[in-house]
Formats: C-alpha cells, sequence, structure tokens
C-alpha cells in the first residue's frame, strides 16, 4: 500500500510542478515571470536566456522517471526497489520546485534561496538513495532515472548559484571590496571545480555537461561585454567538457550498451 500512495504521489508532485512552472509565465504570480525578475536583479552569472529551455528536456526525464517507477501499478515488475529507494524526496523535490517559484515571483529572494537549497538537498539524497555512482546498473534504471536526475541536479546546481548572485544583487553587497567580475570569475571556476568531482567522484557526467551547457550560456550573456568572464567561462566549459570525454572513455565497459555488444559477439 506504501508503494501504491508513493507512486501515485510522485505523479500527482510533478504534474502540479508542471502546472505552476506554466502558470509562470503566463504573469498571473504578481504579475511577474521568472525571466521578468530576473532581469530586475541582473548580474555576470546570469544565463543568457535560451539556457532555460533546458527545463523541456529536464521535466521530459522527470516524466520517464514518473513512468518507470510506476509500472507495476499497472503490471508485475520483477522489482520496485527504485520506488523506496527515492522515498519522499522526489514529492519533497516537487514541493520545493513550487515554493520557490512562487517565493521567486513576489520576489522573496532571501528566502527562494533557502527553498533552492532544500531542492538540490533533496536531489542530492535521491542520487545518493539510488547509488548512481554504480556505474553497471541496468540500461533502464540509467535511462528514466539517473539521467533525469543528473541533469536536473546539474542544472540546479547552476541556478542555485545564479539565484545567490541575484540575493546579493539585490541587497547590494559589496563583495569584500572585491569586484563583481573577479567574483564571478570565482565562482565560475568554483562551478567547475565542484562539476570536476562529481564526474570523477559519482560518475555523473551528465551533471558536468549540464555545467558545461549553463557556463557557455554564462559567456553568451557577456559576450563583447566582459572578455574576462567569457574567456572564463568558455575556458572552464571546454575543460569540463574534455573531463567528461576522458571518463567516459575509461568507463566504457561498464556500460550496458558495450557490455551487451561484447556479449553477443
Amino acid at each position: 500500500m506504501r508503494k501504491k500512495i508513493l507512486q501515485i504521489t510522485n505523479g500527482i508532485a510533478l504534474i502540479a510542478a508542471i502546472v505552476i512552472n506554466y502558470l509562470a509565465t503566463t504573469g498571473i504570480f504578481n504579475g511577474n515571470t521568472i525571466g521578468s525578475v530576473s532581469e530586475q536583479y541582473q548580474n555576470y552569472f546570469t544565463p543568457a536566456g535560451y539556457a532555460f529551455s533546458i527545463w523541456s528536456l529536464i521535466y521530459l526525464g522527470l516524466l520517464a522517471f514518473v513512468i518507470y517507477q510506476a509500472r507495476s501499478l499497472f503490471k508485475q515488475e520483477a522489482s520496485d526497489e527504485i520506488v523506496f529507494q527515492v522515498g519522499w524526496w522526489f514529492v519533497i523535490s516537487c514541493l520545493a520546485n513550487i515554493f520557490w517559484i512562487v517565493t521567486w515571483m513576489y520576489e522573496f529572494t532571501g528566502l527562494s534561496v533557502l527553498i533552492m537549497a532544500l531542492l538540490l538537498f533533496s536531489l542530492i539524497r535521491i542520487i545518493i538513495r539510488t547509488n548512481m555512482e554504480m556505474e553497471d546498473a541496468p540500461l533502464q534504471k540509467i535511462a528514466f532515472v539517473w539521467w533525469p536526475f543528473s541533469f536536473y541536479s546539474g542544472w540546479i546546481t547552476v541556478a542555485f548559484i545564479a539565484n545567490i548572485a541575484a540575493y546579493l544583487t539585490k541587497i547590494g553587497w559589496r563583495g569584500f571590496g572585491i569586484s563583481d567580475i573577479t567574483w564571478t570569475v570565482i565562482i565560475i571556476l568554483a562551478a567547475g571545480v565542484i562539476n570536476v568531482i562529481m564526474t570523477w567522484t559519482r560518475n555523473m557526467r551528465e551533471f558536468a555537461l549540464v555545467g558545461v551547457w549553463g557556463l557557455v550560456a554564462v559567456a553568451v550573456a557577456n559576450w563583447g561585454e566582459v572578455q574576462i568572464i567569457v574567456y572564463t567561462a568558455l575556458s572552464v566549459a571546454a575543460i569540463l567538457f574534455i573531463s567528461s570525454g576522458i571518463h567516459g572513455f575509461i568507463n566504457r565497459k561498464s556500460f550496458p550498451l558495450y557490455r551487451m555488444n561484447h556479449e553477443n559477439s
């Protein structure tokens, strides 16, 4: 019974999050959209607008996850362990997503940072509980669990940093006398370190590739204006891309398609 409640609640929570995200584009909340609020607190780490299209991929992945974890509602399956591994953390992440939108739209920017921290924490809990560092998992689990949450957590990491930057911009933080440009370079380098760590300690190349997407968008947003940020963002993005490629090549034998091809040959 508990399993069915989790499966159904996961689906309802995701649908609610998608609906609220759609409504956020209409101006129904405080007459704002996510983009209009972002423009008020524009800073050097704000990605170019096109970067946010990644939400389409993220939600498609999450829909695939919800269907995958609910498959035993319609037919008998060998194992439903993923439902219990994820537990209530997916529901918590959806609720955090919803409340973040509301607080952002009503310009409770500081509170929105805390809520996004909860969202990121819930995704990290899912990553840990589903053993996402184990490369020899079945292809279905990789495609319908690991990839969606790797992309999601990778983007929320970028968004969390951008959210903090927006809040600091709003309150007029002076940065201990360090210029905004220098702080942005430091943040980009820190983001690069985080993504490299996730690649080589958790085998989450997809997480880092989302980092590449976000950093290129930061470079595009600053193109022709602050070249040091452009060069730094592009350089770190290139390092992450190469790092992910090297990691994938080294660990290629653990990928299910590689194993299947060699077992049949």
